[in-house]
């Protein structure tokens, strides 16, 4: 698959996943990406999701999870944010229970929580 194909189905299927959460359009979605480093997913050669990364903050989205598919970008891009920066943080939404629930099982510690969101904090991880 071409890059440029896959990076544009990356950003589909995270706009589907979040799209109801955050009640906005794809176009501002999308603006809201620059800036960030978008590393889709695969599986069968065909899109599953995405790593997004700015700095030392890491998201991952994906609309057909499958774990094994997912484990080798995590622990790669985990490990790099690691080396640079000492750790990595992650948000979830105070709702997103299963996300919350995967960035524990990856290494992730909460470090504040406010009426919307928790910051997650990981100095290194059982994949790393």
């Amino acid at each position: 698959m071409e890059l440029s194909q896959a990076l544009s189905d990356a950003v589909e299927m995270l706009y589907e996943s979040v799209k109801t959460k955050l009640s906005i359009s794809k176009e501002i979605f999308e603006i809201t990406l620059k800036g960030w480093e978008i590393i889709p997913l695969f599986r069968n050669n065909e899109v599953i999701g995405a790593v997004l990364i700015k700095g030392n903050e890491i998201h991952v989205g994906y609309g057909k999870p499958c774990g094994a598919s997912m484990r080798l970008h995590i622990k790669q891009t985990l490990k790099k944010i690691i080396e640079k920066y000492g750790y990595a943080i992650t948000y979830v939404m105070n709702d997103n229970i299963n996300g919350l629930n995967f960035c524990k099982r990856l290494g992730f510690i909460e470090l504040s929580k406010d009426s919307v969101k928790i910051l997650l904090r990981c100095d290194g991880s059982k994949y790393v």
